[in-house]
């Protein structure tokens, strides 16, 4: 019975074993089960953040990079690298789900934005440094994913979307501005080891009038690919250090179980669900920004500037006429 079954309904599994057969190897090897113990709260935190990062398009480091930056303590770029890494894992385990699962997803436009936005990922790994401080970068995409998952909710609150992929077809000046906003998203992801995935999603949703249900697992998969594509670079630039394979160890386990059930949760919820969760997660993560630094009025004033600049970016995509788009 088994030989009769087809191999891809196991990929899942498959992958799983082999990461904890990696996971073993470097734990005995390199970081020592020590290290489990001392980060518990980073792979308690990882069991949220895996699961509503991949039932979300906000990918599992928006709880990460939080954690490790103001909990942790250690500098943003090396935050980013783990985020990457750990997503490496986590991601491609969703994706590998929604492969199983047979989700519908977008490949033409994932195609189109795994390249470009790489080619911004690069650019900005070695000429464009992170412009911002831990906390400023903290409070400016804390601030845009609010608007993100407002706008998000605003739009769709009264729209009835046909549930289709059907090949998207993206030529002139709409398929520059598209390849625009993926590069300016794996730009973001070198900051803060995520971004993509939020832009990606927004495009689909904003100015090709996708589901929620194919918009989430196309992300999910651009965020696996880039993070997969990412790692391998800062593997071979030597920007893995122990600490961060310190991290992998105590969360590599964890985000290989909850990750693929935040997609399927989600998906099998529909597109309400989705949408709701996703503006639940936004509002939660700035309230604990807001206690954090809005006592100082430098991050109140840029927080409502960049509310206000993405509010106005987003409807202006929103107000595309998606009927040429698909």
């Amino acid at each position: 019975m088994f030989l009769q079954r087809p191999l891809y309904k196991d990929a899942l599994h498959l992958f799983r074993f082999f990461c904890l057969i990696l996971w073993l190897l470097l734990t005995v090897y390199i970081t020592g089960f020590a290290g489990i113990a001392e980060n518990y709260i980073l792979s308690f935190a990882m069991m949220a953040g895996a699961f509503v990062g991949s039932a979300t398009p906000v990918g599992g480091g928006v709880v990460a990079f939080p954690v490790l930056t103001f909990i942790k303590q250690i500098p943003a770029k090396e935050a980013a690298v783990f985020c990457l890494a750990m997503q490496s894992f986590g991601m491609s385990a969703s994706s590998l789900a929604i492969f199983t699962h047979k989700l519908p997803v977008d490949k033409f436009l994932i195609t189109w934005c795994v390249i470009t936005s790489f080619v911004g990922y690069l650019l900005a790994l070695f000429y464009i440094p992170n412009p911002f401080s831990s906390a400023g970068l903290k409070v400016f995409f804390s601030s845009f994913w609010l608007a993100f998952g407002a706008a998000i909710f605003l739009v769709r609150r009264k729209q009835t979307i046909r549930p289709t992929v059907a090949l998207t077809r993206v030529n002139g000046w709409r398929l520059l501005l598209f390849i625009a906003i993926c590069f300016a998203g794996g730009i973001v992801t070198s900051w803060i080891g995520n971004g993509i995935d939020v832009v990606f999603f927004c495009v689909l949703i904003l100015m090709f009038s996708r589901t929620e249900s194919v918009a989430t697992p196309s992300a999910v998969i651009v965020m696996a690919l880039i993070s997969l594509l990412a790692t391998v670079l800062n593997i071979s630039a030597g920007n893995v250090n122990m600490q961060t394979l310190t991290y992998l160890s105590a969360t590599i386990p964890v985000v290989i179980i909850f990750a693929p059930l935040g997609i399927l949760f989600s998906v099998r919820h529909g597109d309400v669900f989705i949408r709701k969760l996703l503006l639940a997660l936004v509002i939660i993560q700035y309230l604990f920004t807001a206690v954090a630094f809005f006592s100082q009025l430098d991050y109140l004033l840029l927080s409502m500037l960049v509310i206000a600049l993405s509010f106005i970016l987003l409807f202006a995509i929103g107000c595309i006429d998606k009927r040429k788009a698909v």
